[in-house]
């Protein structure tokens, strides 16, 4: 009876045994299987993802060097083993606008804006397509997204640029009061940089902003006083604004730089022009700063003028049949003293001789709008005329 027992206690321990033993073949062929599948996928997964790199560093160097066919392709491919990563659907995107799939390009940024509407990258994209699809309000609704959006690197450099391209682009639709806006904008967060106020000038002039660009200008000639452009532009503006004295002053530095430049190359005619006439201007205006006896000397001959202007056109339009009511008030002005006090009188009192220059302007300025435009130095006076008129906003 013992001796069976011991047999059958042998025999359980050695089935014991042996299912153990096959339990923990199982285990390790199990194991072995689970580290041999895990070591293939991931060696797949991170082939896939080498794949995917090489394909959309191929597609990165197409859009850079201006083949976006060729970067559609190979980003797609990136796409296809990587799907759903961010910064190849971004490049993708912008390569279908730089191909011409404007549409598909928009409604792919449009997708990705959804899930990140304050990327500015993304939005500036829309900007632009939205712009060459003269969808107006879109395009500057996007700029203004993209100027307040994030940025890599430095946003405040990014963000005058932008302001710059949306003034650029509003000039464009004539859109000028806010483009000087955006401008104004753009120069107060800007450095003390001659390229950037010189640019600002230049988009500031374009947008009907002549006295905001003569700003920027004389910034660029406080650090640059010798350079040639902003002293011609600057010439001009003052030239326009009846300033005949400081366009002549520019004009003259700027034509001298000019022939230490190019001193067998004339100048422009355009500018040439303008300095010949505010030279001939300034020959007959009475200004402040000439002694008393010449000042004099030319109000009298200012008056002589005018007057014989009057009676030319005076004639003319009572020939014509009727003389206007300006003409009429004229009339009775050059009965008054202004028309016939004498020099002597005129060098003691600084109020008669302001009194003659308005006779004279005003002369000028009516018989101007009732015969026409004048000639010779009656044209210069009437060119005084309206500068005395002007008033800087």
């Amino acid at each position: 009876m013992t001796l069976d027992t011991e047999n059958d206690w042998n025999v359980k321990r050695r089935l014991i045994l042996r299912d153990a033993l096959t339990f923990l073949s199982l285990a390790l062929i199990t194991a072995a299987l689970f580290a041999v599948t895990l070591f293939l996928f991931h060696s797949f997964a991170e082939h896939r993802h080498e794949l995917a790199q090489r394909w959309a560093a191929r597609g990165q160097a197409a859009v850079v060097s201006g083949h976006p066919d060729q970067a559609i392709v190979a980003l797609r491919t990136a796409l296809s083993y990587t799907p759903g990563e961010r910064s190849y659907e971004l490049l993708l995107a912008q390569a279908l606008g730089d191909a011409g799939h404007a549409e598909e390009s928009y409604n792919y940024f449009l997708g990705l804006w959804e899930t990140q509407p304050g990327d500015g990258f993304i939005n500036l994209r829309l900007a632009r397509l939205a712009a060459n699809k003269n969808d107006m309000q879109a395009a500057i609704n996007y700029y203004r997204a993209a100027i307040y959006g994030t940025w890599e690197g430095d946003e405040i450099v990014r963000r005058r640029d932008l302001r710059l391209e949306l003034s650029r682009y509003l000039i464009a639709h004539h859109d000028l009061s806010s483009a000087r806006s955006e401008l104004l904008i753009a120069g107060g967060n800007a450095p003390d940089d001659v390229g950037l106020a010189l640019t600002l000038a230049q988009l500031l002039e374009r947008a009907s902003a002549p006295y905001d660009a003569l700003n920027y200008y004389q910034k660029v000639l406080a650090r640059e006083p010798n350079n040639q452009q902003p002293l011609e532009a600057a010439g001009r503006l003052e030239y326009g604004f009846g300033n005949f004295e400081e366009a002549h002053r520019l004009l003259e530095r700027a034509r001298h730089e000019h022939d230490v430049i190019a001193p067998n190359q004339a100048l422009s005619p355009g500018m040439q022009e303008i300095l010949d006439t505010s030279k001939q201007v300034l020959s007959v205006a009475p200004s402040t700063t000439l002694p008393a006896k010449e000042r004099v000397t030319r109000i009298l001959k200012a008056r002589d003028l005018a007057k014989k202007r009057f009676d030319s056109c005076n004639a003319q339009v009572s020939a014509a049949g009727g003389v206007p009511s300006p003409l009429q008030k004229l009339d009775a002005r050059w009965m008054g003293k202004e028309a016939t006090i004498n020099r002597a009188a005129l060098l003691n009192d600084l109020g008669e001789q302001d009194a003659v220059m308005r006779l004279v302007y005003g002369t000028e300025t009516q018989t101007s709008k009732a015969c026409g435009a004048p000639a010779g130095d009656d044209a210069l006076l009437l060119m005084l005329a309206k500068s005395s008129e002007r008033v800087e906003p």
